[in-house]
């Protein structure tokens, strides 16, 4: 088997692979959807809320006109 940059493997005494360690940062795009098929990589609740679309145009604007009377106010 061809040597991989970044790739390690352990073998048991069969020479069968029995473990890998892959360097995440030079494999990332590769590695990163299985990591997240498996649930090794969760997302954060704001990852989950950003992929929800977040807050609409008109709730931002309504949100930031409130905070703005708020301080105003004070």
């Amino acid at each position: 088997m061809a040597r991989i940059a970044g790739i390690a493997t352990k073998k048991n005494q069969k020479g069968e692979i029995t473990h890998v360690t892959i360097d995440v940062k030079k494999h990332r795009d590769t590695i990163t959807p299985m990591l997240e098929q498996l649930g090794v990589i969760k997302e954060s609740s704001f990852e989950e809320e950003w992929e929800r679309g977040g807050m609409t145009k008109e709730e931002l604007k309504n949100s930031l006109l409130k905070t703005v009377d708020e301080l105003w106010r004070k």
